[in-house]
């Protein structure tokens, strides 16, 4: 009897230890999938704005453009910006640095609205908050006027209410089905993206080859016609797992290579977390170009 309960207990003790390891192991693949899954999610929606990116419906493309108002170039960025506002043309003004030196990116397109007005959404095409975008937006300050013919979006890393690091989305608002001009809310997007880093790829003599690579600030540097010149753009994004992984600290991670396409090496071509360093962690980069290149190209703006 002595015996037989001896063995039950030691099987009963491989059995939990076999339950535990296989369920250590499944926690570790989840964990695995989900940091694969969420930054393909991330680049994706990045992606996709950024190839829409200078889209002019027929119906926008007619609206007359406000003296003060030039058009903006299709994509703007800013380095190490943690949020920003969207009420200049070809600048932004950022209200707080990035997390972990994360640049932001503001994407211009027009939607789709309905014949009889194009104030008002077809549902045919959406913005990054998933909202039906229209083809002209009311302005509040000139109700006469026929409506502005872009709307913009706005990519930057923010922290949810636990302080895990997301993709963020700023949006136009929203009222009476209607895009109220120069107003915004804002949401998250993707959960764990820790960072993310652009380089703008920039093509000067119109040739159709991209000459370089460069961070916001040297695009800057050239002067607001320079972003009308961005061709594609280059996304690297750290994706962050939630589970503790076992291993001697977060290593440095490659996000760029050093000077590539000539560009001068920068410190955020690599990213060294300051937090949560047991977490598994994994680098995402794509290039991105874009269909619609800036219309201040083939015309005076």
């Amino acid at each position: 009897m002595l015996v037989g309960l001896s063995l039950g207990l030691l099987a009963s003790i491989v059995a939990f230890v076999t339950f535990r390891i296989a369920s250590v192991a499944y926690r570790d693949i989840v964990d695995h999938v989900m940091i694969e899954e969420r930054g393909h999610r991330a680049l994706t929606v990045l992606a996709h704005a950024i190839r829409h990116a200078g889209h002019l419906s027929p119906v926008a493309a007619s609206v007359t453009l406000f003296p003060a108002a030039p058009e903006p170039a299709p994509v703007v960025g800013r380095d190490d910006c943690g949020s920003r506002f969207v009420d200049t043309v070809d600048d932004v003004t950022c209200a707080r640095a990035g997390v972990a030196r994360s640049d932001a990116l503001r994407v211009r397109l027009s939607g789709s609205g309905s014949p009889g007005d194009p104030t008002l959404p077809d549902g045919t095409m959406s913005d990054c908050g998933g909202y039906a975008l229209p083809a002209r937006a009311t302005h509040p300050l000139y109700p006469e006027w026929p409506g502005e013919r872009h709307a913009h979006n706005v990519f930057y890393i923010g922290r949810a209410a636990d302080g895990v690091p997301q993709l963020m989305c700023r949006y136009p608002a929203r009222r009476d089905g209607r895009i109220a001009s120069h107003r915004h809310t804002q949401g998250p997007l993707v959960r764990g993206v820790e960072t993310m880093q652009l380089r703008y790829g920039i093509d000067a003599d119109d040739d159709g080859e991209i000459e370089d690579f460069l961070r916001a600030e040297a695009v800057r540097a050239r002067g607001p016609a320079a972003w009308h010149a961005v061709r594609a753009v280059r996304i690297a994004i750290v994706m962050r797992g939630e589970r503790h992984a076992r291993g001697d600290g977060a290593p440095t991670l490659q996000l760029f290579d050093d000077g590539a396409f000539g560009s001068t090496p920068s410190p955020d071509d690599r990213f060294t977390p300051t937090r949560d360093l047991d977490r598994r962690r994994k680098v995402l980069t794509t290039t991105v170009r874009l269909r619609h290149p800036s219309s201040c190209r083939e015309a005076s703006c």
